[in-house]
C-alpha cells in the first residue's frame, strides 16, 4: 500500500516517509491511502475494516472519501499536487482516546474498486487534530482487512482425516499456518488441511478477526472442517493479545492442547515433543512482542527470562537426543514486506546461531521461504534491513540438517494477501516469495517427519497455482 499526508502550510513538501497520518484544519493536513486489491477480483467481499491505530483522538467528525485518481505515489504527493477527493464513503467521530485501534468500515469502496486499487483519503471540519499509524510505523501499523464469502455453518461435522499417534520414533507430518479469518477462503484451506492427513497443526495466530466475542464461534468454524477432536494447535497473534478479536484464553479452551504432554503455557509460550515416545522433533511456540493483561509485553532480548527459556529449549533437545527442533511464532523478524523486526534481532540471531531446522512465523499476509541461514564467517549475526550474502549457507531446495535454518512466513490462511516491493533490502535471504502481485494462492505448509528427513510442501486451498517445496536431511 502507499500512504502518506498533505499539509497546506507545507504545500510543496512530501510526508511519505513519516510514521504517522493526520487529518486537521489548522494547519491543514489531509491523509491519503492506496490499497492494492487486484487479488480480490470476482470475490463474494462481506466485508471490509479499515484499521487505524490512533496516537492523538479528536472529539471532531472525520471523513472517509473516494480518490478516483490512482497514479499518485506516496514519494511525490504534496498539497500541491494532491488528487481531488471525491464521494464520502463514511464517516465517524473517534473521540479524545488514544493509543488504541479505531475500526471503520469501507465495505462499499472496497466492493467498487476489487480488482484494481483503491485510494481513499481522510479529511475533517474541526481543528483538533487526529493522528494515527502510517504504513511505516514500526508497529500497529495501518491495516485493511477484507472478508468474503460466507462464514461455513459451524456444525463440527467434517469427518477427521488420519490423524493416529505414530509409534515411538515413528514418522509423522504436520501442517502449520497463520492469519486466517472467518470466509470461504479459510474454509479451503482448513479443508485441505483435513484432506492432507497431517497428524496436527499448528496455527501461527490471527485467527477471527471478528471483534468482540467471537472465540467459541471461530472454534466451531474449524472444527466444522477439521473435526472436534482434531489436534489443532494454537500460538497467539496480535488479534488475540491484549482486548481486540477475543483472547488467547478463551481460544485455547475450545481448541485445547490435544498432543503429548507439553511445559510452559498452551498458547503462549510451550514445547512439547513428538511422538511421546523417542520423538523426533521437538516444538517450541513462542510469542515474542505480543502483549497479554496482567502480563505485559513478551521480550525475548538477548539475556532475559524468554530469551533463555528459549535457548535452555533448544539446547536441552540437542542434549536429549531430539533429531529436529521447529519454533514458531506469529510476529517477524525478516520477510519480504516493508516492515521493521518486531520481535527482535536478539531472538531471530538466537534461532539462527542454535541452527534450528524450522523457523515458522506469520503476521505478513503473504508466503516467503528463506535459503538456508546460519552464522560464520562474515556473518556473526543477521542484521535486519540489509542483507549479508555471508549468512546464507545453501541457495536451492536440498539442505543439509545441522547446516543452518530455514525461516517461512506462513500467513495465507485465509484474510486477504498481501503486496511487495521486489527492492526489499532483506530479499537477498529469501528463495521464494508469493504475494498478491505474484500468484496469489491461499494455503498452509505441510512437513513430512523421518528419522532421515524434513520434506516440506506447500499445499493450496484456495486461489492462484502457487507450489514450493523443499528437503532438509
Amino acid at each position: 500500500m502507499d500512504d502518506a499526508y498533505v499539509a497546506g502550510d507545507l504545500p510543496s513538501n512530501n510526508f511519505g516517509t513519516t510514521t504517522d497520518l493526520q487529518s486537521d484544519t489548522s494547519p491543514v493536513r489531509e491523509s491519503y491511502m492506496k490499497f492494492n486489491l487486484q487479488s480480490l477480483a470476482n470475490l463474494p467481499i462481506s466485508q471490509a475494516t479499515l484499521r487505524m491505530f490512533v496516537s492523538s483522538g479528536s472529539p471532531e467528525v472525520q471523513s472517509i472519501k473516494q480518490v478516483a485518481d490512482n497514479t499518485w505515489t506516496e514519494s511525490a504527493i504534496t498539497y500541491s499536487n494532491r488528487p481531488p477527493k471525491g464521494a464520502t464513503v463514511t464517516t465517524f467521530t473517534h473521540g479524545s482516546t488514544t493509543n488504541v485501534w479505531r475500526e471503520v468500515t469501507v465495505t462499499p469502496a472496497v466492493v467498487a474498486a476489487a480488482g484494481s486499487f483503491m485510494s481513499i483519503a481522510i479529511d475533517n471540519a474541526g481543528s483538533d487534530g487526529y493522528t494515527f499509524n502510517s504504513d511505516e510505523a514500526a508497529t500497529n501499523r495501518l491495516e485493511l482487512f477484507v472478508a468474503w464469502g460466507s462464514p461455513a455453518t459451524p456444525t463440527p461435522t467434517a469427518t477427521p482425516g488420519p490423524t493416529a499417534t505414530p509409534p515411538p520414533g515413528g514418522a509423522f507430518s504436520f501442517g502449520t499456518g497463520g492469519d486466517f479469518g472467518q470466509n470461504s477462503n479459510t474454509t479451503a484451506v482448513l479443508d485441505a488441511v483435513n484432506a492432507s492427513g497431517a497428524n496436527f497443526f499448528i496455527a501461527l495466530g490471527d485467527f477471527s478477526y471478528i471483534p468482540g466475542s467471537s472465540e467459541p464461534a471461530w472454534c466451531d468454524f474449524v472444527k466444522a472442517s477439521v473435526g472436534s477432536t482434531y489436534p489443532f494447535e494454537l500460538i497467539s497473534g496480535n488479534h488475540e493479545d491484549v482486548v481486540r478479536d477475543g483472547q488467547i484464553d478463551n481460544y485455547v479452551a475450545c481448541l485445547p492442547h490435544r498432543l503429548t504432554s507439553l511445559t510452559g503455557t498452551y498458547g503462549k509460550e510451550y514445547y512439547f515433543d513428538y511422538p511421546a515416545t523417542s520423538p523426533l522433533a521437538r516444538f517450541i511456540n513462542i510469542s515474542p512482542a505480543l502483549s497479554f493483561p496482567g502480563e505485559g509485553t513478551y521480550s525475548y532480548a538477548v539475556g532475559s527470562p524468554r530469551y533463555n527459556w528459549t535457548a535452555n529449549a533448544i539446547d536441552q533437545a540437542r542434549a536429549n537426543g531430539i533429531r529436529y527442533v521447529i519454533v514458531s511464532m506469529h510476529k517477524f523478524c525478516i520477510s519480504m514486506v516493508s516492515g521493521s523486526c518486531e520481535v527482535g534481532a536478539d531472538l531471530m540471531n538466537l534461532l539462527i546461531s542454535k541452527k534450528v531446522d524450522l523457523y515458522f512465523q506469520a503476521h505478513d499476509h503473504a508466503y516467503s521461504r528463506s535459503k538456508q541461514l546460519a552464522h560464520g564467517a562474515g556473518c556473526s549475526a543477521i542484521s535486519p534491513g540489509a542483507f549479508n550474502a555471508s549468512c546464507v549457507v545453501d541457495g536451492d531446495n536440498q539442505f543439509t540438517r545441522g547446516a543452518g535454518t530455514v525461516i517461512a512466513t506462513v500467513g495465507v490462511g485465509g484474510v486477504g494477501i498481501n503486496g511487495h516491493g521486489s527492492s526489499d533490502p532483506e530479499a537477498g535471504y529469501f528463495a521464494t516469495l508469493m504475494s498478491s502481485s505474484a500468484n496469489p494462492t491461499f494455503g498452509f505448509l505441510k512437513v513430512n517427519v523421518t528419522n532421515t528427513s524434513l520434506t516440506v510442501q506447500f499445499v493450496r486451498g484456495a486461489g492462484g497455482t502457487y507450489t514450493d517445496s523443499f528437503t532438509i536431511q
